[in-house]
């Protein structure tokens, strides 16, 4: 996840598949121009590859490539996780005062981040995707210093 916005009221982190999407994209512009050429030559089968071929990419960008941020506030006292498709938006927003951390969750040689609570609420992954790197715990140790910081700063000024 990549810092958009760290200070003492606000830190925000995202996640976009720059990469995947890119090569979708390029992946559906090629087989579309391919297709087109075909068919202003007459051919038929120009049609097949721009459906296909240009079709099953764009399906796959609009259901699989997530863009994730994750939303500190400490004026608002909130957590917000937010999920955006080509379609879809989910948003899931938790108190402050129940997160008790950011953990890693690995799996093999890939990682992501999670908040866990106070309570018995399971933990909730920040991004829906395992990634390989350090990312996932770089995220994680921004996200527990921001609280460990907001937290004695609430402590401080009494609130």
């Amino acid at each position: 996840m990549t810092i958009l916005r760290n200070m003492p009221s606000q830190l925000i982190l995202a996640h976009a598949p720059w990469v995947l999407g890119g090569g979708l994209i390029v992946c559906i512009i090629a087989c579309a121009a391919a297709g087109l050429a075909l068919l202003a030559q007459g051919e038929v089968v120009g049609l097949a590859t721009v459906a296909a071929g240009a079709g099953v990419p764009l399906g796959i960008f609009a259901l699989a490539i997530k863009r994730d941020q994750v939303i500190f506030d400490a004026s608002a006292g909130t957590a917000t996780v937010q999920r955006r498709t080509l379609l879809r938006y989910h948003s899931a927003t938790f108190p402050l005062d129940t997160v008790r951390r950011a953990e890693v969750e690995e799996f093999s040689d890939t990682a992501r981040p999670t908040l866990t609570f106070h309570d018995t609420t399971p933990a909730y992954p920040l991004i829906e995707a395992y990634v390989s790197g350090n990312g996932p715990r770089q995220a994680a140790d921004e996200i527990n210093n921001w609280m460990r910081n907001a937290r004695r700063s609430a402590t401080r000024n009494g609130t």
